[in-house]
């Protein structure tokens, strides 16, 4: 793939300014002569409009292109997507079983994983792999080393192998693209509202053992699939999400329909999809989620990657999984804006506790998850007593009750024999000590300490900021024992005084 002049509108799609900067970067280790490029951008942020930008740029150099997905989904979503850029129908064929768009002399292919490998494979000098998460599985290396001479790329929202390794042996760079929170910031994903459940009701997972760097699926299907846990599902769901179009992940066939009968029960309009529902039937279950005639759709890893569905702003997390990954992919289905709606996450997995918020910005590395350096990684959220929002973990007030949240102390780190100090984790300890001393060198009242911090965050200061004795203390202290002595009908003797002041009289 050749250098060539990026612009900022392919046919109907404009790309936004962190796209065009993705191709470029792209296009300069491509032109560095680095031919396997893994690009990572949390879902939503387009990853099939730079991946339609490059290939249209190649395609006009005269090149030919593969791109590759292992979902009905993807590989339509591409096909349409390159065709909205301004790519000639007639130069687009899709390989995916029966479907009548195959045009074998066509320059640019999109493919199924699992028609390619029972087809000859297309020509080509540009190779996209789309979740590329999977490229370490057999077929797909087998794929690439069929085009040794080609450019690879990489399209993954989540660069992480739920065993822990790394994708050093299929891509040689990384490429981020933009992090949740800039994505966040300029208006293309939406922040999570996120609550979980009190501990007893999460699921038991100590007994659960893990293989190949996640949960049992049989032990697990075990430890979910119970009657009290299912059932504070709903009760959850109607407290915080009533009325909003909801998907559910599920570990198992029967754990989802044990779900939907809970909401059907209920009232609530809800239907299951996995892997088994025929094309025709899913495309119905979810054209009624989308009209709001469903409320609520229970999933198996179905529509975990490459479902794109806006107006479905809820989620409910009922898999714990130790993959990273998979917690992001499903987090990630409801965090494109639409109609000015929140997200809602509701975490009944313990997901969002051991993995992070969704929004957090995390490292990423080539060489597997023992590469990444612990202090680099987000730190764990709270849970707000009161309501059971995750929050943050420095936020002072939580964001949904706004009661304020207890001060967290940073654990002493331990080095070489040595303890260090623990040291308050709260970014608003400075403040508070910038108002005491205000109040000491003007000599306010200790309240006026509490009152200022109020009036600038919005909530009470935690329990454990304490006012420093302060001068003013000493004249009210004085002021109480002039008045007192007067009621009494007594007198105040220097000792009393000098007590006050805590001084000796020379």
């Amino acid at each position: 793939m050749n250098p060539s002049s990026i612009s900022s509108r392919f046919g109907e799609v404009s790309l936004r300014p962190y796209q065009v900067q993705a191709i470029n970067n792209l296009q300069a280790h491509t032109r560095q002569g680095t031919r396997r490029v893994l690009i990572t951008a949390p879902t939503g942020a387009g990853k099939s409009t730079i991946a339609g930008g490059v290939i249209l740029s190649a395609f006009a150099e005269g090149q030919r292109a593969l791109f590759i997905a292992h979902r009905r989904e993807l590989i339509l979503q591409m096909y349409r997507r390159l065709l909205d850029m301004g790519l000639p129908a007639q130069d687009v064929g899709i390989l995916m079983a029966s479907d009548p768009r195959r045009k074998p002399q066509a320059r640019v292919q999109v493919a199924s994983i699992d028609t390619l490998r029972q087809r000859q494979l297309p020509p080509a000098e540009l190779v996209f792999v789309d979740e590329c998460h999977r490229a370490m599985a057999a077929t797909y290396r087998r794929i690439a080393a069929a085009y040794p001479q080609a450019v690879h790329v990489g399209l993954t929202a989540t660069p992480y192998r739920a065993d822990g390794q790394g994708l050093r042996d299929a891509y040689d760079v990384i490429v981020p693209v933009a992090t949740p929170r800039q994505l966040i910031a300029e208006g293309y994903l939406v922040e999570p509202r996120v609550f979980t459940v009190p501990p007893a009701s999460l699921p038991d997972l100590s007994g659960v053992r893990v293989r190949g760097g996640d949960y049992d699926e049989q032990a697990l299907e075990e430890a979910v699939n119970r009657a009290s846990l299912v059932g504070s599902l709903v009760q959850h769901w109607m407290a915080h999400a009533q009325g909003i179009r909801t998907v559910v992940f599920a570990v198992s066939i029967a754990h989802s329909r044990h779900i939907v009968d809970c909401f059907l029960k209920a009232g609530i309009p809800s239907e299951h999809l996995d892997g088994g529902t025929p094309t025709a039937e899913r495309d119905a279950i979810l054209g009624r989620l989308e009209r709001g005639e469903t409320m609520v759709v229970g999933s198996v890893m179905t529509l975990c990657e490459g479902w794109d569905q806006p107006s479905v702003k809820c989620a409910i997390l009922a898999r714990p999984t130790k993959s990273t990954g998979l917690y992001l992919q499903q987090a990630g289905r409801i965090l494109r804006p639409w109609n000015g709606l929140r997200a809602i996450l509701l975490d009944h997995a313990g997901c969002v506790l051991e993995h992070g918020l969704p929004q957090d910005e995390r490292p990423f590395s080539l060489d597997g998850a023992g590469k990444i350096d612990k202090k680099d990684l987000p730190k764990k959220p709270r849970v707000c007593p009161s309501c059971q929002a995750v929050v943050p973990l420095r936020v002072l007030c939580c964001p949904e009750c706004k009661k304020p949240m207890p001060v967290v102390l940073e654990m002493p780190e331990e080095t070489a024999g040595e303890l260090v100090e623990a040291a308050p984790e709260h970014p608003h300890r400075a403040v508070w000590d910038e108002l005491c001393a205000t109040a000491a060198a003007k000599n306010y009242r200790r309240g006026w300490v509490y009152h200022a911090y109020k009036a600038r965050f919005g909530c009470k200061p935690p329990k454990q900021f304490v006012v420093p004795p302060l001068p003013s203390d000493q004249d009210a202290a004085l002021f109480d024992l002039l008045r007192s002595s007067a009621r009494s009908g007594g007198h105040v003797s220097w000792a009393e005084i000098d007590q006050v002041y805590g001084r000796k009289s020379p």
